[in-house]
């Protein structure tokens, strides 16, 4: 009886040691590219972090498969600070549509921009 509660324990406590997680959102390569992009902006990070942005909205992981919170107003600021306004302002407004909560702040930069 002793041995056997003691196999249940040793495979108790190695069973709980597999356990996987997953994150809500994928940030993909976000972390190093922004940090490259705002070390040093050269043409590379640039392009890279453009990257990184456009392959986390276009095919968003994670376990609620959304794009994570503050990533669309991001990279419509980046894309309006590299001329490209109305894609910008597209992005503010899906920002907004994503997360409601957030709607002040990105009616207050669409305003901004639009007019």
């Amino acid at each position: 009886m002793r041995k056997l509660f003691l196999a249940g324990a040793v495979l108790l406590i190695l069973s709980s040691c597999t356990t996987t997680t997953t994150t809500l959102y994928s940030w993909n390569d976000y972390t190093n590219s922004s940090y490259q992009y705002y070390k040093q902006q050269t043409p590379e990070s640039t392009a890279r972090l453009m990257k990184t942005y456009e392959a986390m909205i276009k095919k968003p992981n994670g376990s609620r498969k959304t794009i994570p919170p503050g990533i669309c107003a991001e990279y419509g600021y980046f894309l309006i600070q590299n001329g490209k306004k109305d894609e910008g302002v597209a992005m503010f407004k899906r920002e907004k549509e994503l997360y409601p909560e957030s709607t002040v702040f990105m009616d207050r930069l669409i305003k901004q921009f639009e007019g």
